[in-house]
């Protein structure tokens, strides 16, 4: 495992940690309010970010988080390492609990971001969870449930994650297709890969949750797989969005996040199969084809966008297209593709999420964004192949 020799749950800054200091939320907030102040903020924070990321950070006192994807996913792959000792996962289960940001009320237990975040949509507080966020735990609490000494505390906080699922709005329900909000607070629009993991989410409460929401728990999978479903394109994307509104992009890794969860869900729920596999081949074909660039080895960002930076490559993009290409049995592939993302993404000791237009190198050991999500890849690649 890189770097993470003697702090297994490092805290790490963030490409967005930034945007979220008072300063970066007025500014934003200013700026999709069309202010003209808050446009030409917007551009000098994004230069400064762009250009001088720890230095920023630095002068405006930016304080590096833990994050659950992050913890999440070095527990896998600690797991897949044989390297979780009992002791080592009773601190696993502290670093989960300390970082959740609803504590086992009425709404249960989940996971967010950590810091307030000012999109489209308003203010997102630091205390509010996600549905994106909080599967990286529930999976890491079935893996730490296999450790004796802390077996059924793993499996409570696991359980207690079902009201947070059943918290989140119901944003479209028609007889056997179901949608749900990215966080359980009002939202404008369907984001679609929030509902793959919603999907996910309710099939492992299909099988490791208490036995009387188990049936339910399968119904709302497939009723959500449904409505997913019906919003395939012709060509094998989806909108980031499920319309065809102003601002709706396609990218790879939000796209790759979609095939990844409705994997995952056919896994636990193979019943679910005749539903799940015409799309997960359309949609990895769709992948293939648009986001590969033969040339550079590498996967493009976008097919669609909004909104436009002066980064050309993401790791982000490169972890989950490696993490699908492993999924379905690609090997040697996937081996090769592993080594040159590596080759451009990381430099001595230091990994970088993002390549910018100059071929720069960005954001040093910003773990969330990439770094680990491709590390518990590659370690999922050496696990079945038994080399790196």
């Amino acid at each position: 495992m890189d770097n993470f020799d003697n702090d297994y749950f490092p805290a790490s800054p963030d490409p967005y940690d930034f945007w979220a200091t008072k300063l970066g939320i007025e500014i934003r907030r200013k700026y999709y309010q069309g202010n003209v102040l808050g446009k030409t903020g917007a551009v000098l924070i994004g230069v400064m970010d762009w250009l001088l990321p720890e230095t920023s950070r630095r002068l405006f006192n930016v304080g590096s988080l833990k994050y659950p994807i992050v913890i999440g996913q070095i527990i896998l792959q600690l797991d897949l390492e044989n390297r979780l000792s009992e002791t080592t996962a009773e601190e696993a289960l502290q670093q989960i609990s300390s970082i959740s940001t609803y504590d086992a009320g009425i709404n249960g237990k989940a996971w967010g971001l950590g810091f307030a975040w000012m999109s489209k949509n308003g203010l997102y507080p630091s205390t509010l969870p996600f549905i994106t966020h909080t599967p990286y735990i529930m999976e890491a609490l079935i893996v730490l449930s296999k450790k004796s000494a802390i077996q059924q505390q793993a499996l409570k906080i696991f359980e207690q994650t079902w009201p947070f699922l059943e918290g989140l709005k119901v944003m479209f329900r028609q007889n056997d297709t179901l949608a749900l909000s990215y966080a359980p607070v009002e939202e404008p629009r369907i984001v679609i890969n929030a509902n793959a993991y919603a999907a996910y989410s309710y099939a492992l409460h299909a099988v490791y949750g208490r036995k009387e929401i188990r049936k339910k728990a399968i119904r709302k999978a497939e009723h959500i797989i449904r409505f997913i479903s019906r919003h395939l394109r012709d060509d094998g994307s989806w909108y980031y969005y499920a319309d065809n509104d102003g601002g709706n992009f396609i990218d790879c890794f939000h796209s790759c996040f979609v095939i990844k969860n409705l994997l995952k869900t056919q896994k636990l729920l193979p019943e679910l199969e005749d539903v799940v596999v015409p799309l997960t081949e359309k949609g990895w074909r769709f992948i293939r084809r648009s986001f590969y660039d033969q040339s550079a080895g590498l996967c493009r960002r976008f097919i669609e966008r909004d909104i436009k930076d002066p980064f050309k490559w993401d790791l982000y993009d490169q972890a989950e297209y490696l993490g699908l290409l492993i999924d379905f049995n690609l090997r040697s592939e996937a081996k090769k593709f592993a080594e040159r993302t590596e080759e451009r993404f990381k430099k001595g000791n230091s990994w970088y999420c993002r390549i910018d237009i100059m071929g720069r190198r960005w954001g040093r050991n910003f773990l969330r964004w990439g770094i680990v999500p491709f590390q518990y890849q590659k370690c999922r690649l050496i696990s079945k192949t038994g080399s790196g």
